[in-house]
């Protein structure tokens, strides 16, 4: 069974240790291990490893550190802020992945004929419903009209927790500049009726 230490938490018990002390920092790291397991143990993955790989590595360790925090007596918008640190470490080396596309000569081109690939591939029909407005020599521009971060954030009753996935998305694509620019006028988490994603040839 996966554990934190193998997801983009890697960090976690580090940093929980240096924000809490020893002992504090390793009884939350502890509780938030736990947590986790019980979500791995009561997931559905919708038979597919990609959901599987989604839920385990990137959604559900900073729902279960979330939870930890909740259930230690912190409000919401504290917990939050500490989960958020840790996903923007995590959003930042993804940042540096996109950087290296974007040194590429044509990145933009590059990007427009991977991108529907990449989508059907790594966000399958079993976790979003994804609506394709324009993939041309200028914009792409996709809506996605369902995502299981939201769908799961609802369930497990955090949907505040779903706001810090989407700027996960805000962080990372940020290392696309200058060549890519991406924007976002709303998304799922926040109210609106889909996460719309621009990428506009800078």
């Amino acid at each position: 069974m996966m554990t934190i230490n193998e997801t983009t938490l890697s960090f976690l018990l580090e940093d929980c240790i240096k924000e809490f002390g020893t002992e504090k920092g390793e009884k939350f790291f502890q509780r938030t291990e736990q947590i986790y397991q019980n979500l791995l143990d009561s997931a559905d993955y919708k038979n597919s490893e990609v959901i599987r790989e989604h839920l385990q590595r990137k959604l559900f360790p900073p729902m279960a550190y979330y939870k930890t925090l909740i259930a230690e007596g912190y409000d919401k918008s504290t917990a939050l802020d500490y989960v958020e640190k840790e996903t923007r470490k995590a959003a930042l080396a993804k940042k540096e992945k996109m950087q290296g596309l974007a040194r590429m000569p044509f990145a933009y081109t590059i990007y427009r004929m991977g991108v529907k690939k990449h989508m059907k591939k790594n966000f399958p029909d079993e976790g979003w419903e994804t609506e394709w407005v324009r993939c041309d020599g200028r914009e792409i521009h996709f809506d996605l009209r369902r995502c299981i971060y939201w769908e799961l954030s609802k369930l497990y009753k955090c949907p505040e927790l779903c706001c810090v996935y989407c700027e996960n998305d805000d962080i990372a694509f940020s290392g696309l500049l200058p060549k890519i620019k991406f924007e976002r006028t709303g998304t799922l988490g926040t109210g609106s009726s889909c996460c719309d994603f621009h990428f506009i040839k800078a």
